[in-house]
């Protein structure tokens, strides 16, 4: 094994049994674990210290290891190493790795840049490409789905006219009333002879019964989940999680952004009374790539016995001749994860962001960023241009809630503007820059977005759906309450403390 914390941890373990067995005169495991446990501590220090992180993450967990060391390396074994897996994801088959380089590099599915695309976007879609991003597409009609009746009406709608595949994935998906609506739509498409490939992620789902899939498997539909926590690799998949949420209907209709499958995401939650979501419906040569982020994960997840060979998807099946979309601007979609090289959807957000003359709009729930991004963001208000970020009045972490608003001081005091929704939980990821390129989809603006989960989103350049995007923000603005430097400064000593200690552990949130 190459792990060099797991190499102690047997070491430890080995040589606990042998004193179990022999004489324990010779020495007591007291004695032993006060040998062994700090140099455990400052092995792993060490190895934080060498793998370079930024100086956020190395002293989070430092101080984590200093203060509370036993939760620290279970900490460290489970959510701490970044290296281990990104290598295991580069050293897929080689058959794969080609056809998805097919894929995204647009040789067989025809994607060509937009000629009427102003000189900035055209820029932008052959930068953010060069940071891994996919081919941008034309002729690609894209619709806002704002909240979830509107979400799941086309969901259902969709399915319902399902003539050969659907392939549906999420992070979260629950066996309440939407989620047991949608499960026998899909069971109702199965048995007439449809295709039906189920992914979830096994720690966002962890609430599925086998009751609740069974009948699933029975009508023929594939069930998989993505990286089963309960496993042998149980320390290496726990913290990489899978946090896209796609559906893809015959190959012609996808729907991706901030929506889970659950009873909340349409208002009936009783801790939020009010679900702030959006989504995003695609038709068009977009669906490429959305169907090859969803077939690359879904033979990640099958590759032990799977009997489907590589090139058995690229067919016009999955991939089929679009109808030419009379739309203006342009569609990429950009995927990121442990497996990639670079962090590159955090790089495209810094590219569009950067190119802003006028405006930059965020919704986003949690707001953990990165020393670039709060950066940019704060030289931008210096600058004049209108920073607004739309976060919640109601948090689903009080650990996330106090750390995101530590970054509201250098903002505020920048010129930013600060909005808290009123009336419940924006869970929407979007970002809108001088109305005309908007980015929607599954990653938040934190650090576990941006360089653990596998996410996705969505780059509308010029598209009319970048003006609808534009309205649902000025009517969330009329729902939220500013936060003014004025009142934010005076907070207490006590909320700036917690503010402060949350911050230092964010990196590990």
């Amino acid at each position: 094994m190459k792990n060099r914390v797991v190499q102690l941890v047997i070491v430890f373990a080995l040589v606990v049994s042998c004193l179990i067995v022999i004489d324990k005169s010779v020495i007591s495991l007291k004695t032993l674990i006060g040998i062994i446990w700090p140099i455990t501590i400052l092995g792993i220090c060490f190895i934080i210290f060498i793998e370079n992180r930024s100086p956020q993450s190395t002293l989070a967990w430092f101080l984590i290891l200093a203060f509370l060391p036993a939760i620290g390396v279970v900490f460290y074994l489970l959510f701490g190493r970044s290296r281990w897996r990104r290598k295991k994801h580069l050293r897929r088959a080689e058959e794969q790795r080609k056809l998805f380089r097919d894929i995204l590099a647009g040789r067989r599915l025809n994607l060509e840049p937009s000629a009427s695309l102003s000189e900035r976007s055209d820029f932008l879609t052959k930068a953010i490409q060069k940071f891994s991003g996919g081919p941008v597409a034309t002729e690609t009609t894209t619709q806002l789905l704002t909240n979830g009746e509107e979400t799941f009406t086309e969901i259902l709608q969709a399915i319902e006219n399902a003539t050969h595949h659907i392939h549906i994935q999420y992070y979260i998906y629950r066996s309440d009333e939407i989620g047991t609506t949608i499960r026998d739509a899909l069971i109702k498409k199965a048995k007439s002879g449809v295709i039906v490939r189920f992914l979830f992620d096994d720690l966002g789902s962890h609430t599925l019964r086998k009751s609740f899939l069974q009948p699933m498997k029975d009508a023929g539909i594939e069930v998989v989940e993505f990286d089963p926590v309960l496993s042998p690799w149980l320390l290496e998949t726990v913290n990489y999680r899978n946090h896209r949420k796609i559906v893809i209907v015959d190959g012609v209709i996808g729907f991706t952004g901030g929506l889970n499958v659950g009873d909340e995401y349409l208002s009936r939650s009783k801790r939020f009374p009010v679900w702030r979501d959006s989504h995003l419906k695609i038709e068009g040569k977009a669906l490429y790539k959305l169907q090859a982020i969803f077939l690359e994960d879904w033979l990640y997840a099958t590759s032990d016995g799977n009997p489907y060979d590589w090139d058995s998807f690229i067919n016009r099946e999955y991939f089929p001749n679009h109808e030419k979309h009379q739309t203006g601007g342009a569609v990429q979609i950009v995927a990121s994860g442990p497996s990639s090289d670079d962090t590159s959807i955090r790089n495209a957000l810094l590219a569009i962001m950067g190119s802003a003359k006028k405006s930059i709009w965020i919704a986003t729930p949690y707001f953990i960023p990165d020393q670039e991004t709060l950066t940019l963001l704060r030289l931008s208000a210096t600058a004049g241009i209108d920073v607004r970020i739309l976060y919640p009045g109601i948090s689903d972490s009080v650990i996330s809630d106090q750390a995101s608003q530590s970054y509201f001081t250098p903002l505020l005091k920048a010129g930013a503007s600060i909005y808290h929704y009123k009336d419940g939980f924006v869970h929407a990821k979007i970002v809108l820059v001088d109305d005309e390129i908007s980015t929607i989809g599954t990653a938040n603006m934190d650090i576990r977005s941006f360089e653990l989960n596998y996410e996705l989103t969505a780059v509308l350049y010029e598209s009319p759906t970048v003006l609808d995007i534009k309205r649902d923000f000025e009517k969330d603005f009329n729902d939220s309450i500013r936060i003014t430097w004025d009142s934010f400064h005076k907070r207490s000593i006590l909320k700036r403390i917690l503010e402060s200690l949350m911050r230092l552990i964010s990196p590990l949130l």
